[in-house]
């Protein structure tokens, strides 16, 4: 049997449905003033003195009715298009009658000619122009909406990847989440394992967007397939060797990750802000800076971890940079110390609570122009 090709075509007023009123707005006040300008050349054809009467109504008129002409082609309700051209004939016949003014040309002058022509001419060009501009829009708003549907796909298969993690592993608690400053994010948190051996973990895929989603995508992969049976320090090796040859050049990848052994923690962080933790017995907040380079910057990388103590009470915290790299109207950037303020502040609460209370502080101080990621770790 032979396959017929199907074509991707816009499906009647999606567009038109997923364009902002405002949008809306300025493409019919756009119908209405080359249609006025139609009006104008309507009237340069008569040779009698036109009043200001007239040339402001014609000029209404004519723009008004092009205008409820595109709103019916956008409502695929084309009746509507032979009552205005029923309304407009009305209209003008109707004027033309009451209409006594002097002639300025005879029917006869040379001159009168030359402006009928170029004023046909004219007309022709601008009603042209129009069914080329719809014709354009048209053709650019299937693109559009293809586009849409595949990044609509994108954040879906995103959000699927990157849920929110609220899990108990033993005495630790857990509590993860990924907020995108755009329709599909770059950053990642999970957690795999159980209460004898888990892994958690940050990551941030250098840039945004779709490129940025799928390698993020390709490195949850490679870390799951080995999480829970190499230390963070070898996993982070594995998974630069896996992820390596698959990134473009100027793609890289920051990590912070959590392990877990017989209730041992031990941290490696690869070019990622530090691990914050917040010291129940002082009531303190310590950092734990970056240990070595992000994932993809070199062929051969080796990465390093250390022993992390945690007692009971205290809380961990890792971040990414669109937490700490947020800037307020003067251009000047919030940082970290915020967040370890707001941490020892509100360390007490459940940890879903003092992630939404990290993250206003964060948008408090300015726009977010960067996926915000958190994964908190309580030993209870």
């Amino acid at each position: 049997m032979a396959k017929t090709k199907s074509k991707n075509i816009l499906p009647p007023g999606a567009f038109w449905r997923t364009t902002p009123i405002s949008s809306q707005l300025v493409f019919f006040a756009g119908v209405f003033s080359l249609f006025a300008c139609v009006g104008f050349l309507d009237l340069l054809l008569q040779p009698r003195y036109v009043t200001p009467w007239r040339l402001v109504l014609t000029v209404v008129v004519m723009g008004g009715l092009a205008a409820v002409c595109a709103l019916a082609g956008v409502l695929r309700k084309f009746w509507i298009i032979a009552v205005v051209a029923f309304v407009e004939a009305g209209f003008f016949t109707v004027v033309e009658s009451i209409t006594h003014s002097s002639i300025l040309l005879p029917a006869n002058s040379p001159v009168r000619t030359q402006i009928i022509i170029l004023t046909v001419g004219a007309l022709v060009s601008v009603v042209a122009g129009y069914v080329l501009f719809v014709k354009f829009l048209a053709q650019q708003g299937s693109r559009f909406f293809r586009a849409q549907t595949e990044i609509a796909l994108a954040s879906e298969i995103h959000r699927a990847l990157v849920p929110k993690i609220h899990q108990t592993f033993g005495c630790y608690e857990l509590f993860g989440a990924s907020v995108p400053s755009g329709e599909v994010g770059g950053d990642l948190v999970d957690v795999t394992g159980d209460a004898n051996c888990w892994t958690a973990y940050v990551a941030d895929v250098s840039g945004h967007g779709v490129s940025a989603g799928l390698l993020m995508a390709m490195f949850k992969t490679a870390v799951r397939t080995r999480a829970t049976d190499v230390s963070p320090d070898r996993l982070l090796g594995e998974v630069h060797r896996a992820l390596y040859p698959l990134k473009t050049t100027n793609m890289f990848v920051t990590a912070g990750f959590l392990g877990c052994t017989g209730g041992q923690l031990t941290l490696s962080l690869a070019g990622h802000p530090a691990l914050l933790r917040y010291c129940k017995r002082s009531g303190t907040v310590e950092e734990h800076p970056t240990l070595d380079l992000p994932l993809g910057i070199l062929p051969e990388q080796a990465f390093s971890a250390q022993a992390l103590a945690c007692d009971s009470g205290d809380v961990l915290l890792l971040i990414t940079d669109g937490l700490t790299e947020v800037f307020d109207k003067k251009g000047n950037e919030q940082g970290v110390e915020p967040i370890k303020a707001e941490l020892a502040r509100s360390a007490s609460l459940p940890l879903e609570d003092l992630f939404t209370n990290i993250r206003q502080v964060a948008l408090h101080s300015g726009h977010q122009d960067d996926d915000q990621t958190m994964l908190l770790v309580r030993k209870n």
